[in-house]
């Protein structure tokens, strides 16, 4: 886990979360930081809390001010996809094809014929030459795994494709990316999804 880059994306997209991970009986057992738009665990750290990750990115106060800081118990929705490799989970390959929009670079990554786009950026807090790109999907969520060997060193929501950059990519005859729910739509707590 490569800290300041995190820290760098939660900045970029002003939003950094922590998510504990419970065991049954309420103790955290692993913590998870987020921007938003993907999640990484917490390793060789002490326990963190909402107050502290100002100070672990290096945030100044001005900078703290225009962000969104908060901690929560993991959301079921994304504890359901949170797991290390399992055998038989068939591997992303990643394409040759990039496209660069609004000033972020996706990269589009296949299974089949299905065609899944990620923000490249999201990629460097966790990339190793280990690094394999998992899809999995639940009924309410689709994500990249992201496993450095057989462990999980991360967890990308795949970018959605506006309009313009769809009629493109019918032009040179790529799939779109099915449609996810965004991260700021996830619920505060287990108690909020059911409303």
């Amino acid at each position: 886990m490569k800290v300041k880059k995190i820290g760098a994306l939660c900045k970029a997209r002003g939003v950094c979360c922590l998510f504990d991970e419970l065991t049954e009986g309420g103790e955290i057992s692993r913590q998870w930081i987020s921007n938003g738009a993907a999640m990484w665990p917490v390793s060789g750290l002490p326990q963190l809390s909402e107050v502290n990750l100002s100070t672990l990115f290096d945030f100044s106060p001005n900078v703290v001010e225009k962000m969104k800081i908060a901690e929560r118990a993991m959301p079921m929705l994304l504890a359901a996809v949170s797991y290390d490799l399992r055998d038989g989970e068939a591997q992303l390959q990643e394409s040759s094809v990039r496209l660069r929009v609004d000033g972020e670079e996706l990269m589009a990554l296949t299974a089949g014929s299905r065609v899944i786009w990620l923000r490249a950026e999201l990629l460097a807090p966790c990339w190793t030459k280990e690094t394999q790109l998992i899809l999995r999907e639940s009924d309410d969520v689709t994500v990249v795994a992201v496993c450095d060997g057989m462990f999980l060193a991360g967890v990308v929501m795949p970018a959605m494709v506006q309009d313009e950059t769809f009629r493109e990519l019918l032009r040179l005859g790529v799939s779109a990316p099915k449609p996810v729910t965004p991260a700021e739509d996830i619920p505060e707590d287990e108690d909020d999804a059911g409303e």
